[in-house]
């Protein structure tokens, strides 16, 4: 049973949120080709979301930021050490990427749910932490939740049953 006075906590595009407020519930909302990924430490009781929209920052102008997964994620993992977790206890699960709509002809580089995927992993495997369980690709929207109070990670789509992660 989930604690009546829960609250939650939208995780934006490009936002990093870390809580060790058991009742706070972190969520991204309407992920498509973004992927959130979740860290939580069960010891400490911390947890964390980014919402990660594209895969590298290389080549790109501009601001760069926690939108990229070469840099929000290590930020992600920063920010959850900072609060007290160890790097040797997180959770890790990810969920989203999905292919929202791809013409025929089209190249790779479009393909951003799936380069999403890819670049989160691989800034994973870069930090030495390995990826729990996911639910990534195909071609439908995601909304991702983190319950404090137990640790749970529940993925949910619209017409589809939720999935415990």
């Amino acid at each position: 049973m989930r604690n009546a006075v829960e609250h939650t906590v939208v995780v934006g595009l490009g936002e990093i949120q870390v809580t060790s407020d058991p009742q706070a519930v972190l969520v991204c909302l309407g992920l498509g080709s973004c992927v959130g990924v979740c860290a939580y430490d069960p010891v400490a009781k911390v947890g964390g979301m980014a919402h990660i929209m594209l895969p590298s920052s290389t080549n790109h102008t501009g601001t760069c930021s926690n939108t990229h997964a070469d840099l929000g994620v290590p930020a992600l993992i920063g920010k959850m050490i900072g609060s007290g977790a160890s790097k040797s206890r997180l959770t890790v699960k990810i969920a989203g990427g999905s292919q929202m709509s791809l013409a025929p002809g089209m190249g790779s580089i479009f393909k951003i749910g799936e380069n999403n995927i890819a670049a989160v992993k691989e800034s994973l495997t870069g930090l030495g932490i390995t990826l729990g369980s996911s639910d990534t690709g195909g071609n439908h929207g995601r909304t991702l939740r983190l319950h404090l109070d137990s640790g749970n990670i529940v993925s949910s789509s619209a017409g589809r049953e939720s999935i415990e992660l």
